[in-house]
């Protein structure tokens, strides 16, 4: 009789405390760039336009120097960069980060959903690189900025060096983005760190060498790795690193690690970072919803300082406009607070 009233109370209680899990139901699709019709990626790039005229939601006492929509992403990426990179959260937070951007695009009239760039479609040779369709000057972000002379011990007068303390031989711009849709573009925020107000245009300075990180061979590599932890360390440098490099090279927008949101091609590059992981979870869905791992503070692999990431690790993207969520809300594209899928999987 005892078990009998017990089972029954178990039965009368776990309902009202078990959460049910929201799948969506209509995901949207993320498609590689080049496969967009021409009205679509001129209403994406209308949308991206939008938010650098829609007035900031950050405070000036969050972001002294921000001015517009845009760069309310900008700039909390700066701010967070040193606690979201080289840790465990690296691919979700930039998960829930580009989730949030996308359906800032959405209110700008945008009907589809964030598009991705797959690198390992230009890698073949220094040719493909630099006619990739994401380049194009109408339907793409514009190309290579203009020859700078100068290496990381001796810039070029009045430059700043965005890739850190190593050369990239076969760098080959450094200027200003030249020509396309974002020709002559404008960031108040960065370079590195800087959240003052600081007018610089955004910057391009393509290396194919460095790009080749990017490769189908690496990004193979990457999902034959056995646990996240393995996963995101070693991805984070060799095609996330790629995609960066290779069109940052020493000089541009999109090699700094603060302020590499600058460069809109970032958006499409980490939406190809999202669906690599994805890629790696479906690999083994039911384990890897659960995988998580890596360390709190930044490299801190041997956990000397603090532990590891876990799923219940609390995330939040925005300063004054705060979006919270823990990890275990992004790891799976298609329940909770994420709704979209994309249109092939490496």
């Amino acid at each position: 009789m005892f078990w009998l009233k017990f089972c029954l109370f178990l039965f009368l209680i776990l309902p009202l405390h078990a959460t049910p899990i929201k799948k969506c139901k209509n995901p949207i699709v993320r498609k590689e760039w080049r496969t967009l019709s021409t009205p679509e990626k001129r209403s994406y790039i209308s949308a991206v336009k939008c938010l650098l005229k829609k007035p900031a939601l950050t405070t000036k006492s969050d972001l002294p120097g921000v001015t517009n929509r845009f760069e309310d992403f900008l700039g909390t990426h700066i701010l967070q960069t040193s606690t979201v990179h080289f840790v465990g959260i690296f691919y979700p937070w930039h998960r829930l980060f580009l989730h949030e951007y996308e359906k800032e695009l959405q209110a700008c009239g945008y009907k589809g959903a964030q598009p991705y760039w797959d690198w390992t479609l230009d890698t073949h040779s220094p040719v493909t690189f630099f006619n990739s369709p994401i380049f194009d000057i109408k339907t793409g972000f514009g190309g290579n900025g203009d020859w700078v002379p100068g290496n990381v011990s001796h810039p070029a007068d009045g430059m700043i060096v965005t890739s850190g303390g190593f050369d990239i031989a076969d760098r080959t711009g450094g200027g200003c983005v030249p020509n396309g849709p974002f020709k002559g573009m404008i960031n108040n925020l960065g370079p590195n760190d800087a959240v003052d107000y600081n007018p610089h245009c955004v910057r391009r300075d393509f290396s194919p060498s460095s790009f080749n990180r990017s490769s189908m061979e690496n990004v193979l590599q990457g999902m034959a790795l056995p646990n996240f932890g393995l996963f995101d360390r070693t991805t984070e440098v060799t095609f996330h690193g790629g995609g960066h490099l290779g069109v940052g090279g020493i000089y541009g927008t999109l090699t700094d690690g603060y302020s590499s949101p600058g460069d809109p091609i970032f958006y499409l590059h980490h939406a190809n970072m999202d669906r690599a992981w994805w890629s790696w979870q479906k690999r083994d869905l039911d384990s890897r919803l659960n995988d998580m791992s890596g360390p709190l503070v930044k490299q801190d692999y041997d956990n000397k300082v603090a532990g590891n990431a876990t799923l219940d690790t609390v995330m939040h993207v925005g300063t004054t406009v705060n979006i919270t969520a823990p990890v275990r809300d992004v790891m799976h594209i298609q329940q909770g607070i994420l709704c979209y899928t994309y249109d092939e999987l490496y």
